[in-house]
């Protein structure tokens, strides 16, 4: 099974587990680090974390006390966008990230706890709740601080200005496999601006993947156009041709002139 299959595998599981999906993400985007390695990564973290807070005793506060203090994973302000924010081998290894892996990490570790934990997708900053229904919601990025509904608030507009309307369901738990389209959402963004073709066809392909997500039209018509970007025309107009199928009369005749474009130029 390649890395592509075992995404796809993954992220049909009951409880897709983020963890190893990012690790697999990882591989299938040119990470040298094998996927066990990362696994075992999580592993050591968990048994280091449960020695200093009590396998018997574990609670979320004492989880993020050790993590964003002891040990000291914190947000990568500096170079934000740095592609090794979104590889969670880098992220265990340099213990710097972005908001949605360093939430990640915590979500696995908490997890391996038998503590709930649930990744909250505010836009422009990714939280971590306090359970299934949070009534407090860590930001990771700033070394785990705590946040109460007001105080989330109070994050959403300092990233997305005080005019920007707040509503409650931003805080609402996110599934999985939207947390990991997320990811690569972000991935695919900044090898868009690398000018890397190869790598943000991989990620899109990944994104194609998951249900739910990969179908919808925007993300059919990015994919087509990665697998154009890489002169893979065959790829891209059968992606188009399935999309044409699905859309509105009204865009169809667009859908229809992309695809007599990319015709014309096998001829």
């Amino acid at each position: 099974m390649d890395h592509r299959e075992e995404f796809g595998r993954l992220v049909r599981s009951p409880v897709v587990p983020l963890g190893e999906a990012c690790l697999v993400v990882a591989a299938q985007l040119g990470h040298p680090e094998p996927i066990a390695r990362g696994l075992s990564a999580l592993e050591a973290l968990t048994d280091d974390t449960a020695a200093a807070v009590g396998p018997d005793r574990a609670d979320l506060d004492g989880i993020v006390h050790h993590l964003f203090t002891t040990v000291g994973f914190r947000g990568d302000a500096d170079v934000y966008y740095d592609a090794r924010n979104s590889m969670l081998p880098d992220v265990l290894r340099r213990r710097i990230g972005i908001p949605i892996t360093l939430g990640i990490v915590l979500i696995e570790v908490a997890q391996r706890l038998d503590v709930v934990a649930t990744g909250v997708g505010m836009p422009g900053h990714f939280l971590v709740g306090d359970g299934a229904a949070p009534t407090r919601w860590v930001d990771a990025f700033d070394r785990g601080r705590w946040l109460d509904a007001r105080g989330a608030e109070q994050r959403f507009r300092a990233v997305h200005g005080e005019g920007a309307t707040f509503d409650p369901a931003f805080l609402v738990p996110t599934p999985r496999p939207q947390v990991l389209a997320r990811v690569l959402a972000n991935l695919a963004g900044i090898y868009r601006g690398l000018g890397d073709p190869t790598r943000l066809l991989r990620s899109l392909e990944l994104r194609s993947d998951i249900p739910g997500i990969g179908g919808a039209p925007r993300a059919r018509v990015e994919l087509a156009e990665a697998y154009a970007s890489v002169g893979r025309i065959d790829a891209a107009i059968e992606v188009l041709d399935e999309l044409s199928d699905r859309v509105d009369p009204r865009r169809r005749e667009v859908v229809a002139a992309r695809i007599a474009m990319l015709r014309a130029g096998l001829n």
